[in-house]
């Protein structure tokens, strides 16, 4: 058996055990989805089912699309899409949906958002079965949610999304988050404190975004989530052409160019010569480098110094280019911890360690831009991982130790890797 069939096997066997179905009383359905994990992440999240679905048009096209159909059973009238579904599959929930919510004594669903990664699947999806129905049936519902995107959060019309909490970054405790609330030292307790602070003040203001990205206290263009709505709104150009309706296929196309032109050009640092998150109305930038300063490698329009400065980043070993990359925060920065963080006090995520997910992005990056020998590195040392540990939540960085939870569905990414 190849590796990669042995990996197609593997997933299969995640995506079972981490399957959870039953009855929402709220919408007077059945449902079906594969949560991340079974233990801690019980419920239905939005990049995590756009995750798994990729994975599942590589062996079950039919199992991806009730992933990607499951999601927009919870999609709002204007169009957005929730970060978390609790499908009532635990009788309590956890704290901090309570924040992310607006009020109600049983949440069914958070007020934030994820990366919209959404479309990058469904547009994987029909690459395999080149399902036009499907396209017609999705593509009107994402098309509303890309638009509620513009239309709630870029109060400065410069087509870069704004997320209102670091939740909406997809990851929560990356140290670029702290210039934005204040906070720059590595106490855990008092990281959580600042940061829920946020979530607190947003279901204050009853998650009116318009409100809450006036005030200001949040207010972040963030790389990763720009990097990906840029990518997602070209993918559904892409399709809308398929399905022939040029209207909608031309503003995307147009959303995507305005869009990065604003990145490239905003984000970028001539001092370091790489991209930062910008914040506040000023549009600071957030002067730590992580993963998602690399994340313009997945833009299909970078060129010239840019692209290879940030390879540059990504090829030096005293910051990415570790031996199982890619670190999720450089290795000079001073939040770098290559480990768990048990030896903080508390729980932190994102710190350093590799993710499978972020990954991903950068190898498909590096693929469009001709670097395939970099891309194939990653995704041998990504299978070593995988090889080693089992599929963890994140890995080490230097030592490829696995780490947190196991059978970890995004992690399943390696199939489309490969």
């Amino acid at each position: 058996m190849d590796l990669q069939n042995k990996f197609i096997q593997s997933a299969k066997e995640i995506f079972q055990h981490n399957l959870l179905k039953g009855h929402s009383d709220y919408l007077g359905i059945d449902y079906e989805f594969i949560s991340p994990d079974s233990v801690e992440y019980t419920f239905q999240w939005l990049w995590d089912t756009s995750f798994h679905a990729i994975v599942l048009s590589h062996f079950d096209i039919e199992w991806a699309k009730r992933e990607i159909r499951s999601m927009f059973t919870m999609q709002h009238t204007d169009g957005f899409l929730p970060h978390v579904i609790f499908w009532g599959n635990q009788r309590v929930l956890p704290q901090w949906c309570y924040f992310e919510s607006r009020f109600s004594f049983r949440p069914q669903a958070t007020a934030i958002t994820q990366p919209p990664v959404l479309a990058l699947a469904v547009e994987e999806i029909y690459k395999k079965d080149k399902d036009t129905k499907f396209l017609k049936e999705i593509l009107p519902k994402l098309s509303k949610f890309h638009k509620w995107l513009l239309q709630n959060r870029d109060p400065d019309n410069d087509h870069l999304i704004s997320i209102i909490s670091a939740n909406e970054s997809g990851m929560d405790e990356l140290p670029v988050f702290q210039p934005v609330i204040g906070y720059h030292g590595k106490n855990a307790m008092r990281l959580h404190y600042y940061y829920r602070k946020v979530d607190f003040l947003n279901n204050r203001n009853k998650y009116d975004y318009k409100k809450i990205l006036e005030k200001d206290y949040f207010n972040v263009e963030e790389l990763l989530f720009n990097c990906i709505f840029i990518e997602a709104c070209r993918s559904l150009s892409r399709m809308f052409n398929i399905i022939k309706n040029t209207k909608e296929s031309q503003l995307f196309k147009l959303i995507a160019e305005n869009a990065e032109k604003s990145l490239l050009e905003k984000c970028w640092d001539k001092k370091d010569k790489i991209f930062y998150s910008l914040y506040s109305k000023d549009e600071k930038m957030a002067k730590v480098m992580s993963i998602a300063s690399l994340m313009p490698l997945f833009l299909e329009g970078i060129d010239g110094e840019k692209l290879d400065e940030l390879v540059k980043h990504l090829l030096n070993p005293k910051e990415f280019w570790t031996e199982y990359p890619i670190p999720s925060v450089a290795k000079c920065e001073r939040h770098y911890l290559a480990t768990d963080t048990k030896r903080y006090q508390g729980k932190l995520l994102w710190r350093g360690p590799t993710w499978i997910n972020t990954n991903w992005f950068i190898v498909k990056g590096l693929q469009k831009h001709g670097y395939n020998e970099y891309a194939d590195f990653i995704i041998k040392q990504s299978a070593k991982m995988i090889e080693k540990s089992g599929f963890r939540e994140f890995y080490n960085p230097e030592t490829g130790a696995g780490y947190r939870r196991e059978k970890f569905g995004w992690s399943t990414l390696i199939v489309d890797m490969l």
